[in-house]
This record gives structure tokens, C-alpha cells and sequence, in this order.
């Protein structure tokens, strides 16, 4: 028979064996819990390629690993400038990233330098955060540039008001690879269903949205509308000044687009110079407001091509889906309305089905 002692120090050996089991348990349930939650996050951050969604995801799985102060992204284009830019915008407790269309980095280039002081290097091409590195000291915030291969995709600044440690490091480091691949992935998809000229949509994505929305709009009885501009006497100007002076009409017609219309809207190079919006639960009447925005921006806009100054004008047809119960008529009747606009003397813009008499939309004016 084994003295007592003896049997207390064996028991004691199996409540410590068991007590290791236990927290080994529960170490494996906590690694279990999160691996499952990084795969949830991977595939939430793979949904969509609007980085306006990916980076309201990307901040809401960041906030559960830290108390976020900062949370500041720049994505970087092919020449190695800040393209677009996001910062957290909103109350406190409801804060989550915005686009900055205001950002002075906007257009910038990065800081080469300053780059390569911020990234570590593990194979030739492949690149990490140095911010990241196991055995460095508790901090506050963080440098990320994020790296797909050996090209820059994103700068992420992330600061929290609380210090940051190898751990929670290590959980941020397993969040940016879904992130830099769900931008990556949202700017080849951007690329490939973008007019390369003009900047806007292409014809075959608008179609494919139209038709979505249609369906929205069958569905649910919300309103949907379509416009379509014509450049005025747009052969003029290549006849007059070359292809490239047209091309830079292109360009800059674009730019008045995208700054006119929401974010929610869909406007493309429907063919030549001619350009398609669709506006989605917007009247008719919502949508030539719109139009006529447009078509007074141009209007005051000063083109400048080798030392010479001119300007060019837009006409518009819009339709609504009150006028009809067919998608392709849709289109038809915006250019029915458009065509209706350049009898009628061009630079105006008018609504379906008031394509005779009185005018729908707009007076030829000037800036």
C-alpha cells in the first residue's frame, strides 16, 4: 500500500492533468472560434466588389479585435498614386469608413521612402507589414501597406486607443490578406466593366443592371429611370481639332457625370459619343433634374486644347418606368426623347413622352 503522501501527490498529478486538458480544450475551442470566424470574414469581404462595402466590413471585423481611433485607407493605381481615399466619418458608436473625395493625398504619390521603412520583406515577392512583426513593442498604431505579390494595393493607418500587442497583431495580420485580395479583386473587376476613355461603366454592365433593376422594379413597384446624352456636333470637334481633342471631350464629360450622379446610379459610354444613366428608385422627373445638372455643368466647362479655348453642349432624352411595362422600351423612349431634343435645336433635355409642343425639361441657355 502506497504511503499517504504518496497518493496525495498523484492526485494532485491528476487535477493538474486534468486542469491542462481543460484549458488545452478550451485553447483549441477559442482557435476553433476563430479560424471559423476568419473564414466568415473572408467570404464577407469576397461578396462585393464595391470597396465601399469591403472597407465597412474590413472596419467592422477590426473593431472586434481592438478599440479603433483611426482607420484611414488609401488605395494606390498603377503610376503609384493615392487614387481613392476613406476615413471614419459619423457619430461616435456609429463610425464606420467614407469615401473622402476631399483627401489632400487624393493624386498624391506615395512616399517611397517612407514605404520601404513600413514593409518588411519575406521572399522577393512578397512583402508584410513590418508594423506587423512578432517581438516588437506594444503600440497604438499601426502602418500597414498591404501588398498583393509584389504590388502595392492599399496603405491602411489604424490606430486604437488602446496598446496593441503580438496577439492582437497577429489577428489584424490574418484580416489583411482576405482584405488586400477583396480590393485587388474590386479594382480588376472595376477595370474590366469600365469604358477605359470616358471612365465610366461599360455598355454590356449597364445592360446587365438595367435589367436587374427591372426586375427590382417589377417586383417591388419602386421607380426606375433612364437617360441618354448625345455630345452636340461632337464630329466637329474631331473633324476640326483631331481624334485626341475628342477624346479629351470624352474624358471630360465623364467627369461631370460621375460628379453629378449618386453613387447608387449607373452611368456608362453607351457607344461613340453617346453616354447612358440609370437612375434606380428615381421618377422620371427626379432623373432630368439630374439630366439637366449635367447638361449645365458642360455647358460651363472650358475645355483647353493646344493653347485654344472652346466649349461643347449635350443633348438628353430621359424615360421613366411609370410610361411603360416593358424594359426594352425603356431605352427606346429616352431616345425617342432624345432625338425629340435635337430637332429641336440641341443642348436641352427632355422628358418622355413630351417630345412635341411644349418643352419638357430645359430652354437653351447659356453659362
Amino acid at each position: 500500500m502506497l504511503p499517504f503522501w504518496t497518493n496525495l501527490l498523484l492526485a494532485a498529478l491528476a487535477v493538474a492533468a486534468l486542469a491542462d486538458a481543460l484549458r488545452m480544450r478550451t485553447r483549441v475551442a477559442r482557435l476553433r472560434e476563430r479560424l471559423e470566424s476568419r473564414e466568415r470574414e473572408t467570404h464577407r469581404l469576397a461578396e462585393s466588389p464595391d470597396p465601399d462595402t469591403i472597407l465597412h466590413r474590413a472596419y467592422e471585423a477590426a473593431a472586434r479585435l481592438l478599440t479603433i481611433s483611426r482607420f484611414d485607407l488609401y488605395t494606390i493605381d498603377d503610376g503609384g498614386c493615392v487614387e481613392e481615399a476613406w476615413t471614419l466619418a459619423g457619430e461616435e458608436g456609429r463610425r464606420f469608413p467614407k469615401r473622402d473625395l476631399v483627401n489632400p493625398y487624393r493624386g498624391q504619390p506615395i512616399d517611397s521612402p517612407r514605404l520601404r521603412d513600413l514593409t518588411a520583406t519575406e521572399t522577393e515577392l512578397s512583402f508584410a507589414p513590418r508594423d506587423l512583426l512578432a517581438g516588437g513593442p506594444a503600440t497604438r498604431r499601426l502602418r500597414l501597406p498591404l501588398f498583393s505579390g509584389d504590388r502595392l494595393v492599399a496603405h491602411l493607418d489604424l490606430a486604437s486607443t488602446a496598446p496593441i500587442d503580438d496577439h492582437v497583431k497577429m489577428e489584424v495580420r490574418a484580416l489583411l490578406a482576405p482584405l488586400t485580395a477583396a480590393l485587388h479583386a474590386s479594382r480588376n473587376w472595376r477595370i474590366a466593366v469600365t469604358d477605359e476613355l470616358s471612365g465610366l461603366a461599360s455598355r454590356r454592365y449597364f445592360e446587365s443592371r438595367l435589367a436587374e433593376e427591372w426586375a427590382r422594379h417589377e417586383r417591388y413597384g419602386t421607380p426606375l429611370s433612364v437617360a441618354i446624352f448625345d455630345l452636340d456636333r461632337f464630329k466637329s470637334v474631331n473633324d476640326s481639332m483631331g481624334h485626341a481633342a475628342g477624346d479629351h471631350v470624352l474624358r471630360g464629360f465623364g467627369e461631370v457625370v460621375r460628379r453629378e450622379i449618386r453613387t447608387s446610379d449607373v452611368a456608362c459610354r453607351y457607344g461613340g459619343e453617346e453616354f447612358a444613366v440609370l437612375f434606380a428608385e428615381s421618377s422620371a422627373a427626379a432623373a432630368s433634374g439630374v439630366a439637366e445638372r449635367i447638361r449645365r455643368a458642360l455647358r460651363r466647362r472650358d475645355f483647353q486644347w493646344e493653347g485654344e479655348s472652346f466649349r461643347c453642349t449635350v443633348s438628353a432624352g430621359v424615360a421613366g418606368s411609370e410610361q411603360t411595362r416593358e424594359r426594352s422600351q425603356l431605352l427606346f423612349q429616352a431616345d425617342k426623347a432624345l432625338y425629340s431634343a435635337k430637332e429641336r435645336g440641341r443642348n436641352r433635355v427632355v422628358v418622355w413622352p413630351n417630345t412635341r409642343g411644349r418643352r419638357a425639361a430645359s430652354k437653351r441657355d447659356t453659362p
